[in-house]
């Protein structure tokens, strides 16, 4: 399904099988202007990307290039196509193709799109990547999990950025091993962290920039290998583990609105390493970092 966004942009909608596809950015660089941007802004539940190494995660700028979508289970990924210049031209040629084994003979019904939640006021639409040991670059939509209870993994760095809009917030990450400690702040579309130095992430730190809505605050979950899920909320918050060693293996963040009570989530089960299922009672929600 293809609709018009507005301008040189298009939205569509691709469904995906379980397993492994790859999202192929077909066709040829144009003669005169510059080939339009593709990016995926919203996953199903179960889906992830990978890309590239180096590249930013979900964006393909030229033809040529390749994302491939993993499924554990069916879904739909919301693809955005934009000119790039004033010689640019849409559309875009897209190839979603599954890899490996053929396609079942009977299809799932189509699946409700990955919703976002609702956007308080002052908020604006971004997406979460992160570096993910064992697994790549992995990007999700705000309000959605990166890894978590189900399908936890090892972070290794995070970026933020916005779409369409500036994003109003910075962070801070602390990387495991030897010289441990907080990075400077990372303004918004920049990348905190390490890649393929088995230095995962033990604590994570974002807070409002003084020029975000004054009834703007973050909503952050948080997993940490062995524990439930960590909850905070404020105009500052921070993920941290029961001790230094323990690594981050799930984190989602979205805004939400000041002085909107929220309630305290139920025992959330996370798989373990051992594909044990471990309940505990999650920790208190706080107002804010200390």
């Amino acid at each position: 399904m293809e609709r018009p966004v507005g301008g040189l942009e298009r939205r569509a909608t691709l469904r995906v099988e379980r397993g492994l596809s790859a999202l192929s950015y077909r066709g040829e660089t144009p003669a005169a202007g510059e080939a339009p941007e593709v990016e995926v802004v919203a996953v199903s539940p179960g889906l992830s990307l990978l890309c590239t190494p180096g590249e930013r995660p979900g964006l393909l700028t030229a033809p040529g290039q390749v994302l491939v979508v993993v499924a554990h289970e069916p879904g739909a990924i919301d693809v955005v196509m934009r000119s790039t210049g004033p010689g640019g031209a849409l559309p875009a040629g897209l190839e979603l193709r599954r890899m490996g084994a053929e396609a079942e003979a009977e299809a799932a019904p189509a699946p409700a799109l990955r919703l976002r939640p609702d956007l308080p006021e002052g908020g604006v639409e971004f997406l979460l990547r992160a570096h993910v040991s064992l697994r790549g670059d992995i990007a999700a939509p705000r309000g959605h999990w990166i890894c978590g209870p189900e399908t936890p993994g090892r972070i290794e760095g995070i970026e933020m950025r916005g779409v369409a809009a500036e994003l109003p917030l910075e962070y801070q990450v602390a990387s495991g091993g030897r010289g441990a400690g907080w990075s400077p702040w990372t303004p918004a579309g920049a990348y905190a962290g390490t890649r393929g130095r088995a230095l995962p992430l033990i604590g994570l730190r974002v807070r409002l920039l003084p020029d975000a809505a004054p009834g703007l605050v973050l909503k952050a979950d948080g997993v940490f290998l062995g524990s439930s899920v960590a909850t905070r909320q404020g105009r500052e918050i921070e993920l941290v583990g029961p001790t230094p060693l323990d690594p981050l293996v799930g984190v989602r963040l979205d805004f939400a609105a000041a002085g909107r009570a929220t309630r305290p989530a139920p025992p959330t089960p996370v798989r373990q390493p051992s594909r044990l299922r471990v309940f505990r009672r999650p920790a208190p929600e706080v107002d804010a970092a200390a």
